[in-house]
This record gives structure tokens, sequence and C-alpha cells, in this order.
């Protein structure tokens, strides 16, 4: 199942330089006419659109900032560099504008095919259902980033979620206000589950796939907790591990030395045309392995794989024969993770012991050593341990799982409050749209 084919992916200047409100912009695949989606090809086209929105720079190695911890991130201590070393986040700042932005691109692009497709009888029912799958899955992808970047995720009860888009974004439409946490969840939950309704079969990592939807659902669950959400979340897992669409990789630096072609990842972003010395200079020139990262990747052997001991520089994200890429937003050790974690916080002790093996089978090249614990709290560190080993500099893992287990103030002295948890609304969505509500705790408005 080494996937071959890499698609072409087209990106327009204005995605980066605009400066109008991120609801209001025209996707690249905006359909002024429902008919202009006339046939199936042209609803490919339509879908291909939103694809492009993912092939953008500064979310990704923001992602890969955060989790690196205890502040010693970077060669440089300025722009968002320096702001993410020290979790001190200003609303006024530029680049918090375009972190904001990206994920809505994705929502709104997803929306324009979602309107041109859904009940249209040009396109013949198997592809208007494939096209319906991944779409629904994209937009559940974008809500879920702008979620858990600018919204309390970490609390069903709170009132700052994010906006929610439903229909394509117009200047009629733009002034909406923010939805409850509890609201946006349950709107991504609808998303994904309209996608695995639909049912697009797993073809390349790169692409949407109801084995993706189920993937993302499960850790959607687990952010979200409760018992029967964790029973949710584990038999989710399952139908992800015995789908056969993905399988762990026998050697654990074949994910990233094989880039897209791995048989691994369930869903991730290939670098586009040009994209590779961007990525290139981001992750071998400003993003440094921190200390407290190297020290917890002491004597494991996925050490080695993860950064260069010498230079401190990043190998996951860019490595010698892989320029630029991907970037893996989900793959099968997250699956077993998600599982390992679920059990466990319902005290399935001995069944998440065999669940988390499965991924440090695979590290240490068949066994690994016995773990040791005698209570549920001292099993879900070692989980937690693995998120770290396992998962370090992947779209941001470690920083949501250690927010999770509670350990983000203890490894990063400068994280004092659950304000610090997430990005502040920035000023131009604030001011743009008056209904939107009340700026995140901790940040100045407007």
């Amino acid at each position: 199942m080494k996937n071959k084919i890499k698609i072409f992916v087209v990106l327009i200047g204005a995605l980066f330089n605009s400066c109008d409100d991120a609801l209001d912009v025209q996707p690249e695949n905006y359909l002024f006419e429902d008919q202009l989606v006339t046939d199936d090809k042209s609803a490919q086209t339509s879908l291909v659109g939103v694809y492009t929105q993912l092939n953008w720079t500064y979310y990704q190695y923001f992602e890969t900032m955060l989790p690196l911890m205890d502040g010693s991130l970077t060669t440089t201590n300025t722009g968002l560099w320096g702001q993410a070393s020290n979790n001190s986040f200003e609303a006024s700042y530029s680049l918090i504008n375009s972190v904001y932005e990206w994920p809505y691109y994705i929502v709104n692009s997803a929306n324009a095919t979602i309107g041109a497709v859904t009940d249209n009888e040009s396109v013949t029912e198997s592809e208007r259902d494939r096209i319906l799958s991944e779409a629904y899955f994209l937009r559940a992808f974008g809500h879920y980033i702008a979620l858990r970047t600018f919204g309390q995720f970490f609390d069903l009860s709170s009132n700052y979620g994010i906006v929610l888009k439903d229909e394509l974004s117009t200047v009629e439409n733009s002034q909406k206000a923010r939805s409850t946490v509890q609201e946006s969840y349950d709107f991504i939950l609808s998303d994904l589950d309209k996608s695995i309704e639909y049912n697009a079969a797993f073809t390349y990592n790169y692409y949407a796939s109801a084995t993706a939807a189920k993937a993302f659902k499960a850790n959607v669950l687990l952010y979200m907790g409760g018992d029967d959400n964790y029973t949710e979340a584990i038999n989710l897992a399952d139908e992800v591990i015995n789908s056969d669409d993905v399988e762990l990789e026998a050697n654990f630096e074949d994910i990233f030395v094989n880039g897209e072609a791995n048989d691994e990842v369930i869903f991730c972003r290939i670098a586009g045309e040009g994209q590779s010395n961007k990525l290139s200079y981001y992750y071998q020139t400003l993003v440094k392995t921190s200390t407290w990262l190297q020290d917890y990747l002491v004597d494991d052997p996925r050490e080695t794989y993860s950064y260069d001991t010498s230079s401190s520089k990043l190998k996951k994200i860019y490595t010698t024969e892989v320029s630029g890429g991907p970037a893996n937003y989900m793959r099968l050790a997250e699956v077993y993770l998600i599982k390992a974690e679920c059990q466990a916080r319902l005290n399935l002790l001995e069944e998440a012991e065999i669940t988390l093996n499965e991924v440090r089978n695979r590290a240490y090249g068949g066994t690994a050593p016995d773990l040791e614990y005698t209570t549920q709290e001292e099993l879900l560190d070692l989980i937690f341990d693995e998120y770290v080993k396992e998962l370090c500099f992947e779209t941001g893992a470690v920083w949501y799982a250690a927010i999770r287990y509670g350990k983000i103030e203890e490894i990063k002295a400068n994280v004092t409050s659950t304000d610090q948890y997430i990005l502040p609304i920035p000023w131009n969505e604030l001011e743009t749209n008056l209904l939107f509500g009340e700026q995140n705790p901790g940040y100045e408005g407007i």
C-alpha cells in the first residue's frame, strides 16, 4: 500500500497576504453558480480546491513549536517564535490572525463543495457520496483545528467555543456569535458522522476517508472525556486498527523517511510545489529540540530518528530523503495511544498495557522492556510518556496530551494559567465580526 502518486497543489498568494476577515474570503474553488458543477469531473475539481487550503505553512510549524515545552524552542526570541517560547501571545499580532484564518479557509472551501454537490443530479450518486464524505471530514477538520487553538476545548461547560460555519460565507452571513464548547464539539462530531455515513474509501493518506473520520472522532471523544465517550472511542479505534487500510510500519524511522509513501499515516498534508525550501528553513534553522524533550528521549530507540543529537535539529518534519514534509495529522500509532488512554481511564489496565505495547514493541524492534506500574495513575503516566516519545513534533499531539494530563504547568514554567492553553482571538476578527462575543480570558480585547 505504498503511496506513489502526488497531487499537484496550487497556492494563491492572496491567501497569505489578504487582510480581509477570514470568514469572508472566497476559497479557490468558490462557485458563483451551483451549475458550475455539472458532472463528476467538475465536482472533483471543487473538492481539490478544499485540499489546496491545507498547503499552508505557518500553522504547521506553530503546532510544532508549542510542544517543545521548556522555552528553548528556537534560535530567535522575536515574533511568533518568542511568543510561543513564553506562551505570551498578543491578539494584535498579525501572525495570530494568520493562524486564525487558516482553519476557516478550509471550512469555507468545504462549504462551497458541500453546497455545490448536495442534491446535484448531474453528479453520479457514488461520486457525490465520496466527495461529500471527504468534504464533511475536511469541514470537521477545520473546526477541530480552530477549536483546540482558539476555544477552551478542555472545558465542556465553557462558553468560549468557536464560530461555526455551515454555509459558504458571504457579507450577509459573516456576522455570527461564537458557540459554546459543547456546541462546537457536537457540530464537529456531526460532520464526522456524515463523513463516516457517506463512507469514502481509504485511497491515499493525503485524502480524507471514512477511516480518517473514525480516527479523528475517537480523538475528539477522548478530548471530551467521560466513560461513554471513552468506550465509543475504543470501538472506533478498533474499527480503524482492523480496517486493513493502514498498518504500523515495521521500523519507526520509515514513517518519516518514506514521507507520504508509508503504510501507517491515516491523514497528512504533503508539501506543495515550492514549499520544501521554506519548510527546510523553518524546521532546520529556526526550530530546535528543547532540553526537556532531549532529556525525555534519552535511551529511547526513537531518539535518533526524532532529532539530530549533535545539532538539535528536527528530523521528523524535514528529512534529507523527503524534502519538506509531510505533516502527519493522524497515524495509526496515535490511534493505538488513544485506545490505550481510553482503556486506562476506564481502569481496564491489562487491556491498556496490551494496546500500549503495540507501539512500544515496534519502537524496540520486537519486544519492549516490561512496564512497571501498580496504579491507574502510574499507567496513565506511562501512556503520556509514549505520546512524547512517539509523537513529538507531530501537529501538537504532545501539547494537547500534556493539557489533558494536567502536566503543562509542571513542564513549562511560563504557563501559569489555563488561559495560556489557547491563543487570543485576533483583533481583526473582533473588529469585523461584531456579534462574535468576548475575547478569550486572559487576553486584551480591542
